[in-house]
This record gives structure tokens, sequence and C-alpha cells, in this order.
């Protein structure tokens, strides 16, 4: 018991040793104490005057009866004290509030920090990767600007080597054309001797035909080629003269002979054929004359042939 009562006494004094170092240490010239013993014991300071810090006398916390069995130790507790005690508290959860903020605050900038980290790194290989996309890209335009500029020399020379066909092809143009020039001229030269030549032939061929036609040797000896099937003496003398000749009969002492038909073939020379088909008439003499030196209305040669029955003076 008498330990208990000492142990209460020295902590009694330490809280007034305590109290009194604070107050004379919070009340020094580099300290300011927030409980003011003045103000608190309702002693109000003018405000237009400097303000008086003045210590409070000690008071014993505690009033030990050693008298008595048992002592009471009775330690009053200011308004301010417990309000003090409550800000220290607050300020106390405050500091814990205020650190478990600022290891969030740590854990979410080492975690927004690592996420950056990471967005930085992707971002990064992405730009690798599509600067490399871009160098690749650039090579195989690279190529193809190189594949283009080829083509570009393969197409200039496949034009200048066709300019140099066009050249080619125009001069043969020229050429040909004064070629063709030249072989019309030269087809109209000939065009014009030959067209000469076919009226000199034929000026001769008429010439040659007129004097066969009127030449007894001629026409008389030359063999003919006939063949009749139910045709009369006029038709018949028709086919067997020459071009040019013209037939006239003259039945006056049988008229049914001009209307009378015959089957007659001969490759003998004219006259001889002549002879061999008026012979064949057997009910009347028939005879046969040559007129060489008629002409027409131009003057041009037209000798007949009179096949008659008549006789002649």
């Amino acid at each position: 018991m008498k330990r208990t009562l000492i142990s209460i006494a020295v902590l009694a004094v330490s809280q007034t040793a305590f109290a009194d170092y604070s107050y004379a240490y919070l009340s020094g010239p580099s300290q300011v104490w927030p409980f003011d013993p003045a103000y608190e014991a309702g002693q109000a300071q003018d405000m237009g005057q400097p303000v008086d810090y003045r210590q409070t006398k000690p008071v014993p916390a505690a009033v030990i009866d050693l008298s008595m069995d048992e002592a009471e130790f009775v330690v009053e507790e200011t308004e301010t004290e417990r309000r003090y005690k409550a800000t220290l508290a607050e300020l106390e959860e405050n500091r814990k509030a205020l650190d478990l903020a600022r290891k969030d605050a740590e854990l979410k900038l080492q975690s927004a920090h690592a996420s950056a980290t990471a967005a930085a790194e992707n971002r990064l290989q992405a730009l690798i990767q599509q600067q490399q996309s871009i160098e690749q890209q650039q090579a195989e335009i690279e190529q193809q600007r190189a594949a283009i500029r080829a083509q570009e020399e393969r197409v200039a020379q496949a034009l200048e080597k066709n300019e140099l066909a066009l050249q080619d092809a125009e001069r043969m143009k020229t050429e040909h054309l004064i070629d063709i020039a030249q072989v019309q001229v030269e087809s109209e030269q000939i065009l014009m001797m030959a067209e000469d030549s076919a009226v000199a032939i034929e000026t001769a061929a008429r010439t040659r035909v007129s004097l066969e036609r009127v030449d007894p040797v001629v026409v008389m000896s030359e063999p003919v080629t006939a063949e009749f099937n139910a045709a009369t003496l006029h038709e018949i003398v028709s086919g067997i003269m020459p071009v040019g000749w013209r037939v006239k009969t003259d039945f006056s002492e049988k008229p049914e002979l001009e209307s009378r038909r015959y089957q007659f073939v001969s490759t003998d020379p004219r006259d001889l054929a002549l002879r061999r088909l008026t012979n064949s008439v057997r009910d009347a003499k028939v005879r046969f004359s040559y007129f060489w030196d008629l002409t027409d209305d131009q003057g041009n040669p037209s000798p007949m042939i009179l096949i008659t029955d008549r006789k002649f003076n």
C-alpha cells in the first residue's frame, strides 16, 4: 500500500514537472503555447495591447493525505487538455490516414509508372514495327520504281524502234507509191500500146477476114465441120459459109424446097460440101452461085451465095 502511494506521488510530481516544462518550453520566444492559462482563468487580454505571456504558478495536480488509511488521488483535467488530446488523437489519425494515403498514392504511382512504362514500351515496339514496315514498304517502292524505270527504258527503246519502223514504213510507202505511180504510167503506156495493137490486130483481122471472105481460093477450099439434123437448105448453107456471107434462096420451080428439111453431115472443103448438099436433092436440079464483089451501104465487102433451082444463063 505504501509503495502504491509512493508511486502515485511520483507520477503526480512527474506530470506536474512535465506540465511546467512543457509550458515553459512552449511559451518561450520560439514556441507558442496554444492554451493560455490567463484566458482559461477568465482574465481576458486587450487585443490592442501587446500579448502578455504570463507564467501560471504551478498548482499541485494532486493532494496526498498520508494521514488517511486510503489515500485518494484526484486529477482534474481541463476542457482545453481534453480538446488538445482529442486534437492530438485526430492528428494521429490524420497522420495514419495520410500515411495510408501516401502509401496508396505510392502504390498508384508505381502502378501508373509501370503502366506508363509498359504503354511506352508497347508504343516503342509498335513504332519500331511501324518503322520496319515503312522501311520495307520503302524498299518495295524502290524496287517498283526500279522496275518502272526498267520498263520505261524498254518502252522508250520500243518506241524508238517503232519510230524507226514507221520511218522505214513511210519510206517504203513513198517508194511503193512511186513504184505504183511508175507502174501505173507503164501500165497506161502498155494499155495504150495494147489498145493500139488490138486496133491494129482487129484492123488486120478485119482486113484478113474481109480478104478471106472474098478470096475464092480460101472460101472454096477451107474445110468445114457441118452436122445438121432436120434443117432447111438455107440453114445448112448459112452454117457452112464463113461469117459475113449472106445466103439467099430462090426456089421458083419447086417452092416446097424452101421448107423441106434435110439431114447433112460433112467435113469436106466448102465448095465440095455445097456440091454434095445440092446433089442430095433428087427431085430437082439445085444449083449455087458465088457473088464475090457485092458491098454494103458503107462500102464494106458483103459477098453472097445464091441457092436456086433455076437454070443459069
